[in-house]
């Protein structure tokens, strides 16, 4: 089975994510996003995040007090999955205790995270 991710942003970080799903798809990873269809937003959120093996959150200046990204770091803590925050253009300063704790990862490294990520994913 393949590994699964699901990408939380917020629509003004929108090509950050379709980057980041690009990259992680060229991995032969499974990307899905927080992207509503006919259905209530929390409900889709929820059955895509309890199918993901890891959730990838992409913070920025826009995105770190964003409630919905902050509500999608709170469902994948309850369901206990791997949460991997990608940091984009903020200040160690800047990031909330909360996400350092959770071991973020900057945008710029994203390259060597994503090869780890595909070794791990052909293992399991």
């Amino acid at each position: 089975m393949a590994y699964k991710v699901f990408i939380s942003s917020t629509l003004k970080d929108i090509d950050l994510a379709r980057d980041l799903a690009h990259r992680l798809e060229s991995a032969g990873i499974k990307v899905n996003s927080g992207k509503p269809v006919a259905e209530s937003i929390s409900s889709k959120i929820n059955r895509e995040l309890s199918r993901a093996d890891e959730v990838f959150v992409i913070l920025t200046n826009e995105s770190i007090n964003n409630s919905h990204v902050m509500f999608e770091i709170g469902a994948a803590s309850s369901l206990r999955k791997r949460i991997t925050p990608v940091v984009v253009g903020l200040k160690p300063s800047s990031v909330p205790s909360l996400i350092r704790n959770l071991k973020y990862i900057n945008y710029a490294d994203l390259e060597g995270y994503i090869a780890d990520l595909e070794k791990r994913a052909k293992a399991a």
